[in-house]
């Protein structure tokens, strides 16, 4: 798999996955928020957990694709 392809990959996957994150954002904040944590602290979980989980995938697959 190509350079370009790789991090259009990325740059693909990370614009879904904040895109979903935005849609999501105030019913997740709001169930956070119930557990004594303030609405910046639970955006920032949010962005946290949606950055983690990108690099993971896109890694996992960079990984499996160029073992192939």
């Amino acid at each position: 798999m190509g350079r370009k392809a790789v991090l259009f990959g990325f740059w693909l996957l990370g614009y879904a996955l904040g895109f979903f994150a935005w849609l999501v954002r105030a019913p997740v904040i709001r169930f956070i928020e119930n557990f004594g944590i303030s609405a910046d602290m639970a955006g920032a979980l949010i962005a946290g957990f949606a950055g983690s989980v990108m690099m993971l995938v896109g890694v996992v697959l960079w990984s499996y694709l160029s073992s192939s």
